[in-house]
């Protein structure tokens, strides 16, 4: 549970960077300024997209659009997954916390995790619809990488984030 929710608040940490990368070169009007910044924000851009389709990402050859278009989605999406990993947090602090106290009941154990469970199963809906649209974007021969990516490593690991 704590790899997903790092990876996710590491790829927000990178958007919003961008976010202020971008209003710094705004404010800072110097020459080149502007091109250090979208720089900056391709970059970060590219962190996300390789985060996602890592070991892949060269072979798939996206170009600036696709990139833009998938690097919104994984944002948006990491965005709307914050507040239900937050709650996650709090969820499991209140176990710990009735564990070492020694008042933890097994119903108030099934209570938790029926909750925790019901966030996990949002958080899990999330990352596949922002898995589809990822795929939506992609061309025919960009989706066989990724298929083909798929069935030739099932065993050995996993695609980035794009598998977990």
């Amino acid at each position: 549970m704590k790899a997903p929710k790092l990876l996710f608040l590491a790829l927000i940490i990178i958007a919003a960077s961008a976010g202020l990368a971008t209003a710094q070169g705004t404010i800072n009007v110097r020459p080149g300024s502007p091109r250090q910044a979208a720089n900056m924000a391709d970059e970060q851009d590219n962190e996300i997209i390789d985060e996602i389709f890592s070991p892949i990402t060269q072979r798939l050859n996206l170009t600036a659009s696709q990139k833009f278009r998938i690097t919104n989605i994984a944002t948006a999406t990491m965005l709307q997954a914050e507040p239900l990993f937050q709650q996650l947090d709090e969820l499991d602090d209140r176990l710990s916390e009735a564990a070492f106290e020694g008042r933890l009941q097994e119903s108030a154990i099934r209570e938790v995790s029926e909750k925790q469970a019901a966030l996990l199963s949002q958080i899990i809906s999330m990352k596949a619809r922002a898995k589809m649209s990822f795929y939506r974007i992609l061309t025919a021969e960009q989706r066989a990488v990724v298929v083909d990516q798929f069935r030739s490593h099932a065993a050995e690991g996993n695609l980035g984030s794009i598998s977990n």
